[in-house]
C-alpha cells in the first residue's frame, strides 16, 4: 500500500466539542436513564433539542445541497429528514473529557433556557414558529461557542474567524439572516418583542432572569444599567427556570443527582460507533457480489462495507473526469432514505490534484475543506477519506467516505488500510465485470447476425438438433417454418441495398415479435430464416405461418417497401435428422413460390406424399 499523504489539520472547530452531551460524565447520565430503550422520533427530537452543537451538525447534514429536499430549520424537521438512525449518530461522538468545561457548561444551560423562552415567546406573540424560534434560541450564541471551543482545539489548528466559518457550513438562510441580524446589533431587551431579533433578545434576558446566563467574568453581559426587572418578567423566569429543569430532568441531568451515584456506570454505547472488523471479514463480505452482473451491485457491497465495517457515517460512489475535475456522484449508503440530486460538481483545484494525487499513488486520500472547495461544501463534510477505484479507466471512480455528522477524523492506520482494502477489492470486482461482460458480447457475437440480430444459422442448427432429441424422447410434437423474402434480389437491384437491409431488419423483428418466447428464429442465409416450433402441432403451426406472412406483407405496406415473405412448413417424423427436416421444409417453400408467394404450403403427409398447398391468396391485397 502506497504512503498516506500528509492530511492539514481538521477544518470544523466543532471536532474539538462536537456535542455537550458526548461529554462523558453528562453521558452517563442520560445513557441510564435511556438504556437501550428505542426512543421515537418526539423523543430524539426533545434529547436533541438539549444539546446545541448536534444540532448544527444535524442541521448541516440535513440541508446538504447534495439531496433533493426542501430546506428544513427545526430539530423536528432534521430528525424527520435524517431519520432516527442518524439523528442518534449525531450523539455518537463521545467519549469526550469533561474537564475544563465549566464555561462551555454555562454557555449550554444559558442556550437551552433560552430556546425554551424563544419557543415560549413565538407561541404568546405568533411572531414566528416556535420550533424555529427554540433553533434560533440554542444557536444564538454560536459564535461565542466557538470561541469558547477554540481554546480545547489542538495547538496547530487553523484560526478563522467565526462568522466566517459558520458561514461555510451552509446553513439554511432562513435560519442565518435573523442570527447575523442577532449577532450584529444584539438589542437590548425592552418591552414586548416586535420581530425576531427582539423575540431572541427577550428570551435571553428571561434566561438570564432565570439564572441560567452566560459565564460570569469580564467577557459576560452587564445587566445593571439596564431597568428593573417586572413582576411578570420574574414571574416568567421562575417558570422558565421550573420548564429547564424540567426538560434536563427527563433525561436524567438533573444536577441534583450527586455524580458519585453514576460514576461507575460506563457509557452504554450502541449503534455503530462499535462496528470494527479485520480485513479478512471485510473482503468476505465484499466477496459476496462477485458475481453481480451490474456496477449497482458492486457499489453497494463497497459502500455497506464501508458504513457497517468502517464506522462511516456516510459512503458515496463518483465518476471523476481528471481532466475536467468533474465529480459525478451516482449513489450513496447511510442511514436516510435521503435521494441524491442528479449533481455534477467542478472540484475546485486542489481537490483535483489531491484526486488525481490519489489516482497516481493508488491510495486513499483525505480531503480537508477549504472555504471555496465546491465538492466538500456540496456534501457539507469538513473532512473526507477518497478512495480510487480503477485508475486505469478513462473515467475511473471513486468512494468518498466521510464521518460529518459525528466530526471523528477517517485519518486513523485502521481507515486507511480498510479503505484501501475497498479501492483494490472494488476495482478487481469491476474489472471482472468488464471481462465477463466482454466474453458474454463476444459469444453473443459468434452466435448472433449482425445485421437482423437474430440467432445466425450455426445457433439455429443446434437448436434444431436438440429439439429434435427432445421430440424423440417425449413424442412431443415439433414443427419447423422455413421463411423467404419474396423478389428481394429486384428490391435489392431497384431500391439500393441499405433499402434491401432494411427490409430484411423489418422482416425479423415482425417474425421475432410474431412467435412465443421460447420459439427460435434464425437467419438461415441470405434472405432465408429458419423458424423452429417445439411442442406446436402443425395445425397450430398453420394458423402462425398465416399471421407471420400477413403480418409481414402489413409491415411493408406501412414502411413503404414490397415485402412479403413465402412459408414452407413441416413436421417432425418418427426417425427424422434435421437434414431430413430442413428438406421439406425447403421443399414446401418453392412450392409457396411457385403457387404465387405471399403465402405457404405445409408438407405434413408420410414421406413421398406430394406438400398440400393451402388454398389462400397467392397476394393479398395492398
Amino acid at each position: 500500500m502506497a504512503a498516506h499523504p500528509e492530511a492539514p489539520t481538521a477544518a470544523n472547530a466543532l471536532a474539538a466539542l462536537p456535542s455537550m452531551l458526548g461529554l462523558d460524565d453528562i453521558e452517563r447520565r442520560w445513557r441510564r436513564v435511556l438504556g437501550e430503550v428505542r426512543l421515537a422520533d418526539e423523543q430524539i427530537a426533545a434529547l436533541l433539542s438539549l444539546d446545541p452543537l448536534a444540532v448544527v451538525r444535524g442541521l448541516r447534514e440535513a440541508n446538504a445541497p447534495i439531496f433533493d429536499s426542501p430546506a428544513t430549520t427545526t430539530v423536528r424537521g432534521l430528525v424527520a429528514r435524517l431519520g432516527p438512525a442518524m439523528a442518534l449518530r449525531l450523539l455518537e461522538v463521545g467519549p469526550i473529557s469533561s474537564s475544563g468545561t465549566s464555561r462551555l457548561r454555562a454557555f449550554w444551560r444559558h442556550a437551552i433556557a433560552t430556546a425554551i423562552a424563544a419557543a415560549d415567546l413565538a407561541r404568546s406573540t405568533g411572531l414566528i414558529d416556535p420550533e424555529f424560534a427554540q433553533v434560533l434560541g440554542l444557536l444564538h450564541d454560536l459564535p461565542a461557542w466557538l470561541a469558547e471551543i477554540a481554546a480545547r482545539a489542538p495547538a496547530n489548528a487553523s484560526t478563522v474567524a467565526a462568522h466566517e466559518r459558520i458561514q461555510t457550513w451552509n446553513l439554511p438562510p432562513a435560519l442565518l439572516e435573523p442570527l447575523r441580524g442577532f449577532w450584529r446589533e444584539h438589542p437590548t431587551a425592552v418591552g414586548a418583542p416586535t420581530g425576531t431579533t427582539e423575540l431572541i433578545a427577550a428570551a435571553e434576558r428571561l434566561a438570564e432572569l432565570a439564572d441560567h446566563g452566560h459565564p460570569t467574568d469580564e467577557g459576560g453581559r452587564e445587566l445593571g444599567d439596564e431597568p428593573p426587572p417586572s413582576v411578570s418578567a420574574l414571574l416568567a423566569a421562575h417558570r422558565l427556570r421550573r420548564k429547564v429543569e424540567g426538560a434536563l430532568r427527563s433525561f436524567g441531568l438533573d444536577p441534583s443527582i450527586p455524580e458519585t451515584e453514576i460514576e461507575d456506570l460506563a457509557p452504554l454505547r450502541h449503534g455503530w460507533s462499535q462496528r470494527r472488523s479485520d480485513i479478512a471479514s471485510v473482503m468476505l463480505a465484499i466477496y459476496g457480489c462477485s458475481k453481480s452482473e451490474s456496477y449497482r451491485g458492486i457499489v453497494t457491497a463497497l459502500t455497506a462495507a464501508a458504513l457497517r465495517y468502517g464506522n462511516y457515517d456516510r459512503a458515496f460512489f463518483a465518476r471523476f473526469h481528471p481532466g475536467s475535475g468533474r465529480v459525478v456522484l451516482r449513489s450513496k449508503a447511510d442511514a436516510t432514505s435521503r435521494r441524491l440530486r442528479g449533481m455534477t460538481i467542478l472540484a475546485s483545484p486542489e481537490e483535483r490534484d489531491r484526486l488525481r494525487a490519489a489516482l497516481e499513488a493508488e491510495a486513499p486520500v483525505l480531503l480537508t475543506r477549504q472555504p471555496a472547495d465546491p465538492l466538500l461544501s456540496a456534501l457539507a463534510a469538513d473532512e473526507l477519506l477518497a478512495v480510487p477505484l480503477n485508475r486505469e479507466f478513462a473515467i475511473p471512480g471513486f468512494l468518498l467516505l466521510d464521518r460529518a455528522p459525528t466530526l471523528r477524523r477517517p485519518d486513523s492506520e485502521a481507515d486507511i488500510a480498510l479503505a484501501a482494502t475497498l479501492g483494490m477489492t472494488g476495482s478487481l470486482l469491476i474489472e471482472n465485470l468488464l471481462l465477463r461482460r466482454r466474453r458474454q458480447r463476444a459469444q453473443s457475437s459468434a452466435l448472433t447476425d449482425p445485421l437482423t440480430r437474430l440467432h445466425n444459422r450455426r445457433l439455429g442448427l443446434v437448436q434444431l438438433e436438440q429439439e429434435i432429441a427432445r421430440a424423440r424422447r417425449s413424442t412431443r410434437p415439433l414443427t419447423v417454418l422455413m421463411c423467404d423474402l419474396d423478389h428481394f434480389k429486384q428490391l435489392n437491384d431497384r431500391l439500393g441495398h441499405l433499402q434491401g437491409d432494411f427490409a430484411l431488419r423489418e422482416t425479423a423483428k415482425v417474425l421475432r415479435d410474431t412467435v412465443r418466447k421460447g420459439d427460435t428464429v434464425c437467419r438461415y442465409g441470405g434472405e432465408e430464416f429458419l423458424i423452429v416450433l417445439p411442442e406446436t402441432n402443425p395445425e397450430d403451426a398453420l394458423v402462425l405461418a398465416t399471421r407471420l406472412f400477413t403480418n409481414v406483407h402489413a409491415r411493408g405496406i406501412e414502411v413503404g417497401l414490397p415485402i412479403s415473405i413465402s412459408v414452407g412448413l413441416t413436421a417432425y417424423r418418427p426417425g427424422d435428422c434435421a437434414e431430413a427436416m430442413l428438406a421439406r421444409a425447403d421443399k414446401a417453400l418453392y412450392a409457396s413460390k411457385g403457387s404465387g408467394r405471399n403465402g405457404f404450403s405445409a408438407d405434413i403427409e408420410p414421406a413421398g406424399s406430394e406438400p398440400d398447398l393451402l388454398l389462400l391468396p397467392p397476394t393479398l391485397p395492398t
